[in-house]
């Protein structure tokens, strides 16, 4: 099985995510120490950044722009863009599932909302749901 069918499902919140394993650089737990508050921006959902192979990464947080709750995270993914590495701050990491393990559906008109979207597909992993991310939205996305 190939990294291209091969997903890695997380959650945010209570609510559960998945990004394809061809986005995911690296897992890091234990970030919070090394987090840089003071080079975030709060308008694009950035909470800081992390030192990240000899060079600083955003961090971004979506708890409050999608309105989740959650404890404070510990665990970022590193993901890749057109712009660079960034990282995701989570909750924490289901695991990894092919592409054959999930059912896919469309998303919900409900979250097709006008405005900056984030979603772009459900799938069900034994009858749970987690949604697809929008990757580019998540990072350059401003408008909500």
């Amino acid at each position: 099985m190939d990294v291209n069918s091969r997903r890695l499902l997380f959650r945010i919140g209570a609510v559960g995510f998945w990004v394809g394993l061809r986005d995911l650089v690296e897992i890091l737990e234990q970030v919070s120490d090394q987090l840089d508050p003071s080079r975030g921006d709060e308008k694009l959902s950035i909470c800081g950044a992390l030192p990240f192979r000899q060079t600083l990464i955003p961090v971004v947080d979506l708890r409050r722009r999608l309105g989740l709750r959650s404890d404070a995270a510990d665990t970022v993914l590193v993901l890749n863009s057109t712009e660079g590495k960034w990282a995701l701050s989570v909750d924490s990491v289901e695991g990894f599932h092919s592409d054959r393990e999930m059912i896919d559906l469309p998303l919900p008109r409900l979250l097709k909302a006008p405005g900056w979207r984030c979603f772009e597909r459900v799938g069900l992993l034994a009858g749970v749901p987690f949604l697809q991310l929008d990757l580019a939205a998540c990072y350059a996305g401003s408008e909500l």
